[in-house]
């Protein structure tokens, strides 16, 4: 069992995470990181950036435990070092909604903007009604302060089992690819 976290902690890691996403090519490569693995050399030719960008920042990242190495190969006398984001990393994660409100603006914009540009990349690609269970939907609540609440045990609960789903995928995967999956989980409050 994981020793009790005291206010102190809790403040160092928040301060921790805030700096460690305040860089945007760290926003960049959490994203990218989301639900699947890559190494920072694969990255670098996605970012068009430099490898020594890249690899600082991803540690950046690891240090502060948005991002975990899941394998490594050997590569032309190196080891090649995979990453995938994890949970604490999420954009709605307790870590991450206790940050102050200015720092998680800004990569809650950019976390949006990288969400719709990812669904009108899957629209240019005709992958996103590719599949008969597709799954496309939003629909306005409202709600009192208790539903609210029971509305975002609802959310954290699904993301929970989605979270549960891609690591059984990705144990059964092995090195295999996989099928690249873009899920979203929202509730906010709507503006007047």
């Amino acid at each position: 069992m994981p020793p009790e976290t005291n206010s102190h902690d809790r403040e160092t890691i928040d301060q921790n995470l805030v700096r460690a996403l305040a860089h945007p090519m760290r926003v960049r490569i959490l994203e990218a990181l989301q639900g699947r693995t890559a190494s920072p050399t694969e990255l670098t030719r996605e970012f068009g950036d430099s490898l020594g960008v890249v690899s600082y920042h991803t540690n950046a990242l690891l240090d502060v435990g948005c991002i975990e190495q899941v394998r490594t190969r050997p590569k032309r006398g190196t080891i090649e070092h995979f990453y995938t984001a994890t949970p604490r990393s999420f954009i709605g994660h307790q870590d991450w909604r206790r940050a102050p409100l200015s720092a998680r603006a800004g990569v809650t914009e950019e976390a949006v903007r990288t969400f719709v540009a990812k669904v009108g990349a899957a629209i240019d690609a005709d992958t996103i009604d590719r599949r008969e269970d597709t799954t496309l939907n939003w629909m306005p609540i409202t709600v009192d302060e208790q539903g609210w609440r029971e509305a975002a045990e609802v959310l954290d609960k699904a993301l929970r089992e989605l979270m549960a789903v891609s690591a059984r995928s990705r144990e059964r995967l092995g090195e295999a690819d996989g099928i690249p999956v873009v899920t979203g989980l929202a509730a906010f409050e709507a503006a007047p």
